[in-house]
């Protein structure tokens, strides 16, 4: 077991890099949705709060719900798909899917957000500067010996001793 524990700052590596996956996923559908949204004006009706988290960590994400009238004249009130820091009353630019109209987000929050890459380069950096503090190539990095008084002397090995094999 103590011989896992230098490799375990590449579980930061690992995460880091799904968390940057998941990132360019979402910026990906995100530009895609919006190359093939329709672009209409409309107006917060609503803002719904939801919490997350428990005391310390608790937060509030708003999410407006968008009142519009589609290019073909069907009026739709839906809560956004994201989360928004616009206020009810308030006039947006609205893409919505016109396969299904319901699926709508304020066009100020299209497209999906470059956080998530930031957050996963971080993971990854901090990884591998971890890793490469704890790691040694797999080999010791040096030997002791004992002197005649009973203190340790470190020192260069050997040939063949304490290179792990």
């Amino acid at each position: 077991m103590k011989d896992l524990f230098p490799y375990l700052p590449l579980l930061f590596v690992v995460f880091g890099l799904v968390i940057i996956l998941v990132a360019i996923r979402g910026i990906i559908n995100g530009k895609r949705f919006v190359r093939q949204a329709q672009r209409v004006q409309g107006v917060v009706s609503d803002v719904r709060t939801r919490f997350t988290g428990q005391g310390e960590r608790l937060r509030a994400n708003q999410w407006p719900v968008l009142t519009f009238t589609t290019l073909e004249g069907q009026e739709i009130t839906t809560e956004a798909a994201t989360t928004s820091d616009l206020g009810t009353g308030d006039e947006t630019e609205v893409l919505y899917d016109p396969q299904d109209p319901t699926t709508a987000v304020p066009a100020q929050d299209a497209g999906g957000s470059y956080g998530g890459i930031v957050v996963g380069l971080i993971a990854v950096v901090i990884g591998v500067v971890f890793f490469f503090g704890f790691w040694d190539g797999g080999s010791k990095s040096g030997c002791e010996i004992q002197r005649p008084d009973g203190s340790l002397e470190s020192v260069a090995c050997p040939p063949g001793i304490g290179t792990g094999g």
